[in-house]
């Protein structure tokens, strides 16, 4: 047996799954033809194959409760790629699904930093809700 080791990437990005927080929902299929679609696109770009593995779950936040999804990556020990490179990739990946998929905020988790990308900082969910969370 075969046993190859890397020092431990991670990174972790949620999308919710309403378009432009309207009451327009994208499918789970809709969402992987576009992550697919934008793959495709990164290879191009930075040589770089991006294994996505996708999970489900919800944002709830003072009144806010939608259903969204967890794409997460690892630094795959039988295909490593420098990590600058790696993080750019995945930033990129992100900006660029968030767009197809009419997002306003998505933020990217690394094991070392944080990153929010957003359009508009002044938009919100409308079903945010800060009152009632001071009650």
């Amino acid at each position: 047996m075969n046993i190859k080791k890397s020092k431990t990437f991670r990174a972790v990005a949620t999308f919710g799954l309403k378009r432009g927080y309207r009451e327009d929902f994208i499918s789970l299929e809709e969402f992987k033809l576009q992550l697919v679609a934008v793959q495709k696109m990164i290879f191009r770009r930075f040589n770089i194959h991006l294994s996505t593995k996708i999970a489900n779950c919800d944002i709830v936040f003072s009144g806010q409760d939608e259903p969204s999804v967890d794409i997460s990556f690892i630094q795959y020990p039988k295909f490593q790629y420098d990590e600058v490179k790696l993080k750019e990739s995945i930033l990129t990946l992100v900006e660029i699904l968030m767009n197809a998929l009419e997002q306003n905020r998505v933020v990217v988790v690394f094991d070392d930093e944080t990153f929010m990308l957003e359009k508009d900082k002044d938009q919100l969910d409308p079903g945010i809700d800060f009152k009632q969370s001071s009650e």
